[in-house]
């Protein structure tokens, strides 16, 4: 029962859009992986994943919004996947102008999120065969879900995780925290920006701005579900007032602890699923759904010609969700122009842990211009990262890893099956470093656009977590410091004291030192095999005419790795004819002000050409 009922699911998964390894039929193993991974459905102007289940209710999950979302993208996607293999059909989406989905032309308050809502809601009862529902969400979310459940009924429970209690007092933190993040990242407000709300460039309209400044938990008449759990923050004066207000009306109210929030929401390459509050989750909507304890993988009355086809029209594009790779684990958004689109397509890299949208939704509105330009391309999460899974039997941080670009040669497997060639990587930071070595090992790649790139190649005896933790810290400003008052001396001494940050610049400053002497100390030390890898990779690119553009915003931290290799005026690269570079100025590492994003956007556009 469960396999051909999974079969369903796949074929209703095909019709949608969803790909899997196309050389073979699928077998059981990659039939069941794919219904526990979540089926790719497009509908309403957005993109969501359906996972399916068999207990008497669904789950309908409601997101949090901006940095929050960016930040908690993978503790999601692990979330819907622990309901589904508990047997507990859900529906994971993006809200209008967030995410996958299309912008509104002129969003007017939050109706449209309502309404997106809605349609989420009525999919996936068809999909599931239940009429009841349980409404999950997280930040914003949970306050929609709270918000939503008397439209949406019948609702079994609602689950609120550190919601948003008071709209005004949100928008006050959202500027707070927008402030913060800025500075953490050493730019200053965005005078493009007239919300300030901005957090990490990812902006909402002033008119949904106003309409989330109106919710107010606490003027709600009633839970409009029997049930509540809600994931209160530690000392939390909100939380803990809609938990009297909710328990005052009459709801049967569970409140625990949300651990690991903090950690959640402070960086998304930092954050990691946090597994025992999932476990709770899980354990608390089983109950509330009464799922079956039998581990069933399959829609209960899914029917492939109710669903809409798996495609958002945009204008000038159309974008399609897919799986691909070894059982379907990667995810990614194909965006293809509306027009006749150039034989060439591009492929988008992770950079760090940022999903496929791009750190301040960049990636979005580029695969969207490019279309617009009769260019097609490939946004895509590489394993672990975003909406694709992990490979069990892959490393524990993927980052500058060779799977990782693995990931990316079979990026380009899915353009070659669609019948692109002379393909195109674009990639930011770690997804530059990414690129650049599938580029150098994959000859289907014939253009490389490499953006604030922080390595070259890879030094075994560095350590990525160190590298990503304190990598943006400036080797050059350490390198002063040691330079004043005889501090080389006493570091070297042990007199000059330094802590985690501090050991890992005097490693980056002593390999800078020792790669740049490389031609005089000898190819033979570590050091000047690091130079000789550099260039040879440069030469195979160089050999087979591979257009590669290096683009730095200015000043940036990645320019430090490009001194190194090629001189300090950058005069070793005149060495390879097929190799440009360009500087944007008024711009932080990551474009996050709007107008660093166009002129990123724009130098883009000017150099991939099809």
């Amino acid at each position: 029962m469960g396999v051909a009922a999974a079969e369903r699911t796949l074929a209703m998964a095909q019709s949608q859009g969803a790909e899997c390894d196309a050389a073979v039929p699928p077998d059981k193993r990659t039939i069941a992986a794919l219904s526990h991974q979540g089926m790719p459905i497009a509908f309403s102007g957005t993109i969501g994943m359906l996972y399916p289940g068999a207990a008497s209710a669904a789950v309908l999950m409601l997101g949090p919004v901006g940095y929050e979302e960016l930040c908690l993208r993978s503790t999601w996607r692990t979330l819907a996947e622990a309901l589904s293999q508990a047997g507990i059909a859900c529906l994971r989406f993006d809200y209008p102008d967030l995410g996958d989905a299309l912008d509104a032309t002129e969003p007017a308050g939050l109706d449209d999120w309502y309404r997106t809502a809605h349609a989420a809601a009525d999919l996936l009862r068809q999909a599931s065969g239940c009429s009841r529902l349980i409404l999950l969400g997280q930040g914003l979310g949970g306050t929609l879900a709270l918000h939503l459940a008397k439209e949406l009924a019948p609702v079994a429970g609602c689950v609120a995780m550190a919601p948003v209690g008071n709209g005004r007092r949100y928008l006050r933190e959202l500027a707070v925290w927008t402030r913060i993040v800025a500075d953490r990242i050493g730019i200053g407000m965005d005078a493009d920006d007239d919300t300030g709300c901005a957090v990490a460039g990812l902006r909402l309209a002033p008119a949904r701005l106003s309409a989330i400044g109106g919710l107010n938990l606490l003027d709600l008449d009633g839970p409009y579900c029997d049930k509540v759990l809600l994931l209160a923050r530690p000392g939390h004066a909100g939380d803990a007032a809609l938990e009297r207000h909710l328990a005052e009306r009459g709801a049967s109210m569970t409140t625990l602890a949300y651990e690991g929030y903090e950690m959640l929401t402070t960086d998304p390459t930092a954050a990691r699923p946090p597994l025992p509050t999932i476990a709770t989750v899980v354990e608390w909507v089983a109950q509330c759904a009464r799922a079956s304890q039998m581990p069933v993988h399959a829609l209960a009355a899914a029917r492939s010609h109710d669903l809409q086809p798996a495609a958002l029209h945009g204008e000038g594009f159309i974008e399609r969700p897919i799986r691909f790779g070894p059982g379907g684990r990667l995810f990614g958004v194909f965006c293809e122009p509306a027009g006749e689109a150039s034989r060439s397509a591009i492929v988008f890299v992770n950079a760090g842990r940022d999903y496929h949208i791009g750190w301040a939704r960049v990636t979005v509105a580029q695969a969207r211009a490019f279309a617009a330009n009769g260019i097609a391309s490939l946004r895509f999460d590489t394993s672990g990262i975003g909406d694709s899974l992990a490979d069990p039997e892959g490393p524990d941080e993927v980052l500058y890893s060779e799977e990782q670009i693995d990931d990316v040669r079979l990026a380009l497997d899915v353009l070659e099956t669609r019948g692109f060639r002379d393909s195109i990587l674009i990639g930011r930071c770690s997804g530059a470093y990414a690129a650049f070595n599938a580029a150098v090992a994959d000859a289907r790649v014939r253009q490389l656009v490499m953006v604030n790139n922080e390595r070259f190649v890879w030094d075994p005896d560095e350590c990525v977590e160190d590298a990503i933790r304190y990598a943006h810290r400036s080797v050059g400003d350490f390198g002063a410091t040691l330079k004043r008052k005889g501090g080389l001396r006493r570091l070297l001494t042990g007199q000059l004291r330094v802590g985690p940050a501090g050991r890992y610049l005097v490693f980056r400053f002593l390999k800078h030192v020792s790669i740049r002497l490389a031609p005089v100390l000898g190819r033979l030390t570590k050091h000047g095999r690091l130079r000789r890898e550099c260039h040879r990779r440069f030469g195979v690119l160089a050999a087979r005419k591979v257009n590669v553009a290096l683009i730095y915003a200015q000043g940036d931290i990645g320019m430090a790795e490009f001194e190194t290799y090629f001189g300090r005026t950058g005069e070793g690269i005149s060495a390879y004819r097929n190799v440009s570079l360009a500087t944007i100025p008024d711009a932080d590492h990551n474009f996050t002000h709007l107008g660093a994003a166009r002129r990123l956007r724009d130098m883009l556009l000017e150099t991939v050409k099809p």
